[in-house]
This record gives structure tokens, sequence and C-alpha cells, in this order.
């Protein structure tokens, strides 16, 4: 084991001893609770496999079906939006979350303190660009959203993680969760609790009131989104469908049609193909795109 194993599992078991203690002195209380940030901080400046993950720029065609999938339940955002106000207040809010886990994974140990500061203190950068509901769930369920996401991409185009390299990437993102304020008696304990979680949202999601118009206007707001990425609008498109659960997607009323497949089936052959081949340089330029832009914000 090297010494960065070793600091980082210290580091663990410190925050799951501080765990232990506040849930033996505080019994059954409801109230929710958070790690100790100074022990919160050390556990993220160790960590091991969630940045080689979340450094994939592929991870990013995972958007569109997260977006949709956000939306599907009811109040996520802060006040009721339709139309043209409801996408481009998804679009602005998931890219700021975008921002910063890529900070609290990837950035240095001044940003990612200077960060957890700020979200601390509700004073956090792009704030006006943060339309998501203060609900625990609602705030449970788009970190749920963007980790089922990018993990379902990232198997499909490196392979299945062993068991024990998934569960350490999962305690690490659960760490970066933790300081995006979801209390860590909402976020799943490990992998099964948070599939079953996530099986029983899908399930349970009422699709007969989803917004039929929030699709085309994602796509209509597409310039939201940087400029390197709207020449895969096509690809991306088919991405969004053909990764929802069917229920959800027809009720979007969206369809699987065979052009659909086959722009989703080529291009995801295409990446599996070609894409790890890349430069780790251009690989991770989304991921550095969106840390800097957070980076000029924390100066």
């Amino acid at each position: 084991m090297t010494s960065k194993e070793k600091d980082t599992e210290a580091a663990t078991a410190n925050i799951q001893e501080k765990e232990k203690e506040i849930g033996d002195s505080q019994g059954s209380s409801s109230e929710s609770e958070t790690i100790p940030r100074r022990d919160l901080l050390s556990a993220l400046n160790h960590l091991r496999e969630i940045p080689d993950v979340l450094q994939e720029g592929i991870l990013f065609a995972g958007g569109g079906p997260a977006i949709l999938l956000q939306a599907a339940v009811p109040n996520i955002l802060k006040e009721p939006q339709g139309g043209d106000r409801l996408a481009i207040q998804l679009l602005e809010s998931v890219q700021t979350v975008i921002s910063y886990i890529c900070c609290l994974a990837l950035g240095t140990k001044k940003e990612k303190k200077a960060l957890i500061q700020l979200l601390d203190q509700e004073t956090c950068p792009f704030k006006e660009n943060d339309h998501y509901s203060r609900d625990p769930a609602v705030r449970l369920w788009v970190a749920a959203t963007l980790y089922a996401t990018a993990t379902d991409i990232y198997q499909r185009v490196w392979g299945k993680m062993d068991y024990r390299t998934a569960s350490r990437a999962y305690a690490e993102y659960s760490l970066i969760v933790s300081a995006l304020k979801v209390p860590d008696d909402v976020w799943p304990k490990n992998r099964e609790a948070f599939w079953h979680y996530w099986d029983t949202m899908i399930e349970d999601i009422d699709t007969s009131s989803l917004p039929k118009d929030l699709e085309p206007e994602l796509v209509h707001n597409f310039q939201k989104l940087p400029r390197w990425v709207r020449p895969f609008k096509p690809v991306l498109r088919a991405f969004s469908k053909e990764m929802l659960p069917p229920h959800i997607r027809e009720g979007y009323g969206l369809k699987s049609t065979a052009s659909c497949r086959a722009i989703f089936k080529v291009g995801l052959w295409a990446v599996i193909a070609i894409y790890p081949a890349f430069p780790k340089k251009l690989r991770s330029y989304p991921q550095r795109y969106y840390q800097r832009k957070l980076e000029e914000q924390l100066k």
C-alpha cells in the first residue's frame, strides 16, 4: 500500500469515526448531519479513484439524460418553470453543479477549501445559475442522476469496474456529495443502497405529467452550452433519448426511432473504438473547461 493510499484510508476511517460519534451522541434525532468540514477537506485532498473517472470528457454525454431525469421529479427547481425557462434553468444549474464537482475532485487544496467555505456560507460562485431546490431530497436526486449517467457512460467505454474499485469510487463521490450539502443521512451509504434507491425512484416516477416540450427546448437552447459541444448536437440528442428508461422516454413524448438508434449505436461504437486512444489532455478538456471557469471565480 502506498503512502497516499494509507492517507486516504486514514482520512476515510477518521470520517467514519466522526459519523459514529455523531450518531451515538444524538440517538434517534432526525436532524440531518454532515461530515465535519475539516475532516471532509482532508479526505477530498486524498482522492484516488474518482479523479481518474471524472476527468474523462465523454462523461458529459450523460448530461442530457441526467437533465431529463431531474425534471421528471416534482419541484426540482426553486420556483416552478415551464417551457423555455425550465430548459434554460436546468442547463444553467447542471453546469454549475458540474463545475463544483470538477473542483472538489480535481482542484487544488486551496480551491477545494475556498469552494467548501463558500458553499457552507451559501455565497458560492455562480449562485445565480443554481436554480435547484434546496430540498435535500431534490439535491440527492440531482447528485444521483449525475452519478448514474456518468457510471453508465464510463462503463460503456472502459468496461465494467471491478467491485473494489467501484466501491472506492462511490465512497469518494459520496465525499463530494457531502461537500455539496447533501446530508450524509440522506445519501445512500453504499452502492447497493444507491441502486436500490435509484431503481425505486425510476419505477415511481409519474410519467403522466412530464413536460413534453422540454427536450425540444433543451435542443433549442444549445447555445447555453460551450461552443465545443454544439457540433455534437445530433449524437447527444440520440444519447439523451436512448439512455432514458423507456417509460420515461415515452412520458416525454420521445420516440426511439430507427434513425435515432442508429445514431446512438454508431456514436457509441465510435466512442468505444476511438476515444480511449485520444491523449489524456484532449479527453480531459471538458473537465478542465468547467474547472477553469470556477477557478476564475475563486481568485
